[in-house]
């Protein structure tokens, strides 16, 4: 039988915050789609191993990893790699449009004050 622990119980609860902020990306109707996609992906997940704490010990089994910590930190580690690509990534096309935009700005600026003149 498997006993839960005060880990898996704020396992499930963080999962179902990552379940409700991705609710609220669509209700909210921003296009992110991948970051919608991402909170679901680690809500569930946090769920699911909340749920069926035994699931990394299949994880690394199926890894060929000797003990089921090296098999949370791998899958960890690789969920990190990919958000952290994509924020970064993210945070570069923002600043490339706030560059944009900034000298729109002070076109438009220089445009109204000739206009002034």
């Amino acid at each position: 039988m498997v006993e839960y622990t005060f880990v898996n119980v704020i396992a499930v609860l963080v999962g179902l915050v990552f379940l409700a902020n991705g609710l609220y990306i669509v209700r909210e109707g921003r296009e992110a789609i991948f970051l919608f996609l991402m909170s679901l992906v680690v809500g569930t997940g946090l769920i699911v191993v909340g749920l069926y704490p035994d699931l990394f010990q299949f994880i690394a089994t199926l890894l060929g990893l000797e003990l089921k910590a090296r098999a949370i930190l791998v899958i960890s580690n690789l969920t990190l790699f990919v958000v952290v690509t994509y924020l970064l990534n993210r945070i570069g096309r923002l600043y490339d449009k706030l560059s944009r935009l900034n000298e729109q700005v002070s076109y438009l600026r220089t445009e109204l004050e000739e206009m002034d003149d």
